[in-house]
């Protein structure tokens, strides 16, 4: 017998991956606990709680087009690529020169590995013409032969429609785990169908994971979801995933992965300015470190400019600062700061403060928390700004995620000890603050109001200060002056004079 060597090709095009930041959450494990198998994918082995235990039979299924065979691949390249021997058997009809050619689009594909260290057999004809007993007999001599650590099974519908009984089938798959058991080969079969149905193969394998399409309307997210995983501690539920020029990247649920890790967030006794001359003193001396500020208002009333007051004064007192936006690109509000006496110009040159820009289109949620969560730990970012909380609900496939979604969020960025300011709008026809959907104002240890409103047959931008925890402030309603140096909050709405409660659009 010999492998194939067909040649493959390697995409000119630089990878765009956006890996996911493996030491978010990931499990523990000792040192010297080997049994586990890293897939070399980013975010998969968060899921899997360290990685897949070795020398076992998994099956991965999904209907066509959902990347099993990019994801057993990937996982092969990357062993192969340090050393190991890899065996992909074929029990299709697409041939091996085509299969390569898809691989080649991949960043994983290595053509130099190929016939060395990544090994191509056909098996088809093995099981046409000799059955379950013959295609068993074949894997086992290509087993003894070359000695893989790992073996790749693409077509496994060919061994369920070559069945001549459930019972037969069940018996070749209790032989086949206790081959791959018995010669240390870590084996992945892939198979075109979805769901976990008792009394089938998914009983008889040591892990099953599943690759989806969820949709909703006519947006379509893929999703990965771990059955099982004997002697893994996985992540339940789905989490969703890309196809990029990379190949794979998983990105775990955050939810989920917050609740396995469940850290607690420090207390800090030290405050950090504001930066907008009156609102620190109104809150005596500026908000607490670590501290998620929410900034609430109607659409016009200046609450990105307030948060970009923010980001100033953080750059002014040393700190590393980063921007999430949705609706303004960094152009936009950079040229937005410059009108109002804020240049950020040159932060955005040195390094000190930078902005992750996505519209709220087709982009996944959890991929935005990743990225933003790699960026603080890379750049040891310690003030953020998010313009925009509407950006996630936008986003968001299931929008039942969204409030525990920004529940882990702002833990993971509580325990990271940043202080965080997050933009929110409030609609003109809400009369208040109180009358707005105000379920997650718990998630927030401080809370500001902006509206439009009139006083004294003026328009005029008011301030309230909401919220603010472990410490005093004025709850007194003032006037807030936008000018071209900036906000400046400046006297009190007259105690003597009712407060209007009309909103009124800029």
């Amino acid at each position: 017998m010999r492998p194939s060597r067909v040649p493959g090709r390697v995409s000119t095009r630089p990878a765009t991956r956006h890996d996911f930041h493996e030491s978010q959450f990931m499990s523990h494990h000792d040192a010297d606990n080997l049994h586990l198998l890293s897939t070399g994918i980013g975010g998969l082995d968060s899921v899997l709680g360290g990685g897949l235990p070795k020398d076992h039979l998994y099956l991965i299924q999904g209907l066509a087009g959902s990347g099993k065979t990019t994801l057993a691949c990937q996982i092969g390249f990357h062993h192969a690529s340090h050393g190991k021997k890899v065996l992909v058997l074929t029990l299709i009809a697409e041939s091996h020169a085509k299969l390569l050619q898809h691989l080649g689009n991949f960043g994983f594909f290595d053509p130099a590995l190929v016939g060395s260290q990544v090994l191509f057999y056909g098996g088809y004809k093995a099981l046409s013409e000799g059955g379950l007993r013959e295609l068993l007999s074949f894997i086992s001599a290509c087993l003894s032969s070359h000695q893989p650590e790992i073996m790749i099974v693409d077509g496994f519908r060919s061994i369920r429609d070559s069945r001549p009984s459930d019972l037969a089938l069940s018996e070749f798959m209790h032989s086949l785990n206790a081959l791959v058991s018995t010669m240390a080969c870590t084996t992945f079969l892939l198979s075109p169908t979805e769901g976990n149905e008792a009394e089938s193969e998914n009983t008889l394998v040591d892990g099953l994971i599943e690759l989806s399409q969820e949709e909703d309307g006519v947006r379509t997210i893929r999703e990965l979801k771990v059955f099982k995983a004997r002697g893994a501690n996985h992540l339940l539920g789905k989490h969703a995933f890309e196809i990029c020029t990379g190949g794979l990247v998983v990105y775990p649920r955050l939810e989920a992965a917050a609740t396995r890790s469940n850290h607690a967030s420090d207390a800090s006794d030290k405050q950090v300015r504001f930066g907008v001359p009156g609102l620190d003193e109104i809150v005596r001396h500026g908000f607490m470190q670590g501290s998620i500020t929410n900034v609430i208002g109607t659409p016009g009333v200046g609450k990105t400019i307030l948060g970009l007051h923010y980001i100033h004064q953080g750059l002014l007192d040393n700190e590393t600062c980063l921007i999430l936006g949705f609706f303004e690109s960094p152009q936009r509000l950079l040229q937005k700061g410059r009108k109002v006496g804020i240049d950020l110009s040159d932060a955005m040159q040195d390094g000190r403060l930078e902005m992750i820009w996505h519209l709220p289109l087709e982009v996944l949620m959890d991929r935005l928390a990743s990225e933003l969560l790699e960026n603080i730990d890379r750049r040891k970012v310690s003030r953020v700004l998010i313009d925009g909380v509407e950006g996630f609900h936008d986003v968001a496939m299931h929008p039942a995620r969204i409030k525990p979604f920004l529940i882990a969020l702002v833990n993971e960025l509580r325990r990271r000890n940043v202080t965080t300011l997050i933009t929110q709008e409030l609609p003109y026809f809400k009369s208040s603050y109180r009358d707005s959907d105000s379920s997650e104002s718990a998630l927030y240890e401080n809370i500001l109001l902006l509206r439009s409103t009139v006083v004294s047959g003026a328009d005029q931008r008011l301030l309230s200060v909401m919220k603010v925890r472990e410490s005093g402030y004025d709850p007194a309603h003032r006037i807030m002056k936008i000018s071209d140096h900036g906000i400046a909050i400046e006297n009190t709405v007259s105690a003597g004079a009712p407060f209007p409660e009309k909103q009124e659009g800029l």
